[in-house]
């Protein structure tokens, strides 16, 4: 497993680098999340075509044949048995639904917007998923080579301190502490394997075997859409995909709440007929005799008007009436959502932008330290446990310093995405 991690680390060696624009624009064209909601989108745009077919005519042909026994009145209670057939031809325009199919229309192309827009927020979602399983793994990649930096000074230094044990001039407390510090430096480096491999394992979430074709290039921080949060809180709830969503679904709410009124109007068609019928009354045809074949056609307005149907209309009214206020619910949770979200991201921003600067100092002091350190325990004034201390401190600044940088990372793409500006700037790094 070590030999594993230790190969994925000295990758970029051997390979080609791959960008955050190159990972996330292959996500998106090969992500199956996509092609699921381009197909909803599409069903939705079919759905419409079944729709506006209210507006059309409809014309049926119908044909029956087959054998038929009669004994009635008509022929005497004598048993005969016929050929029956009959035929009609049957077209129907509807001219009023009582706006059913207006409405309908309505409602499907508030269906159809909500899908394209569902569409953009599975892009949009899915861009921030594969920049944040890339940030991640290149986070874990560098938080695991100061680890294994951390192990090979702890072994050094135990090493040194052994040799003084053994020599009779060093104290078997410094030994037994640096041994305790060692091995958890090695419980740290482990973690920190766990975690690359982790993240290796969720990128290929995103990009399944891409990270064996190529390594990893760290971005940089770009341009922010606005530079103060109440911009970027408006330019969030104008431009998030969700935010579009809820919007679209109020709408087809509410049209669904005027298509349901259509069952308190008459519905009117107009119905032309033409048929033909041959041995349906039960008399049959006499040799030499087609009186029993009958022919005709008519045009006629027809009406109808339902007066009461079990108290399914009124119920599937108010149906559609909580389903607007459900919609509406969700629109303000949306907004709730992404103003949130932007403003936890804008501070993430700030506070770790304003870190980065005290953490480099620190550092820049800490590796000076270690350098005057070793030359005073050259000359017999720090020990190596002094020396190890101020290595640990200079350990951890480098590790606050990777965890902060990223973070500002992470926040810079939650903002684009958030604003729905995340592939905005992705397509702009590609040209």
């Amino acid at each position: 497993m070590k030999k594993f991690s230790l190969l994925l680390i000295m990758l970029p060696v051997i390979v080609g680098a791959m960008s955050i624009t190159e990972v996330v624009q292959k996500a998106l064209e090969t992500h199956p999340q996509v092609q699921m909601k381009k197909e909803d989108l599409n069903a939705e745009q079919k759905t419409l075509t079944k729709v506006r077919a209210g507006y059309l005519p409809s014309i049926d042909l119908s044909y029956s044949v087959g054998p038929e026994r009669t004994n009635t009145i008509s022929n005497n209670r004598t048993s005969f048995d016929y050929t029956r057939e009959d035929a009609s031809a049957t077209f129907t325009q509807p001219l009023f639904s009582g706006m059913s199919t207006v409405n309908g229309v309505k409602q499907q192309k508030a269906l159809i917007v909500s899908a394209d827009q569902k569409v953009k927020e599975g892009v949009n979602n899915l861009a921030l998923e594969a920049a944040t399983a890339y940030l991640e793994m290149l986070k874990n990649k560098e938080l695991l080579q100061i680890a294994k930096e951390n192990v090979d000074v702890h072994e050094k230094y135990l090493g040194q301190i052994k040799e003084k044990v053994d020599a009779g001039v060093g104290r078997s407390s410094d030994y037994k502490q640096t041994l305790s510090r060692y091995e958890n430096a090695q419980s740290v480096y482990y973690l920190s394997e766990q975690n690359y491999e982790n993240s290796i394992y969720n990128f290929q979430r995103v990009l399944p075997d891409e990270i064996v074709k190529g390594y990893l290039e760290k971005p940089t921080v770009g341009n922010l859409p606005a530079e103060d949060l109440e911009t970027l809180v408006d330019m969030a709830i104008k431009n998030n995909p969700t935010v579009h969503v809820s919007q679209a679904d109020i709408k087809a709410a509410q049209a669904a709440v005027s298509r349901s009124n259509s069952a308190y109007y008459p519905t009117a068609d107009l119905r032309a007929q033409a048929f033909w019928d041959q041995n349906i009354n039960g008399v049959g045809v006499k040799s030499g005799s087609n009186h029993d074949e009958n022919s005709g056609w008519n045009v006629l307005l027809v009406l109808n008007y339902n007066l009461f149907n079990g108290m399914y209309d009124q119920a599937n009214k108010k149906v559609n009436q909580h389903r607007v206020l459900k919609q509406s619910s969700t629109l303000a949770d949306a907004k709730r959502f992404v103003t949130a979200n932007t403003s936890l991201a804008w501070y993430t921003f700030k506070s770790t932008k304003q870190q980065l600067v005290h953490i480099e100092k620190n550092i820049q002091a800490s590796a000076e330290t270690v350098a005057d350190y070793k030359e005073e325990n050259d000359l017999g004034r720090r020990s190596i446990i002094d020396l190890l201390n101020i290595e640990l401190e200079y350990n951890g600044a480098k590790n606050r310093k990777v965890t902060a940088e990223y973070d500002n990372l992470f926040s810079y793409y939650q903002i684009l995405s958030h604003t729905g500006k995340i592939l905005e700037v992705i397509d702009g790094n590609a040209k």
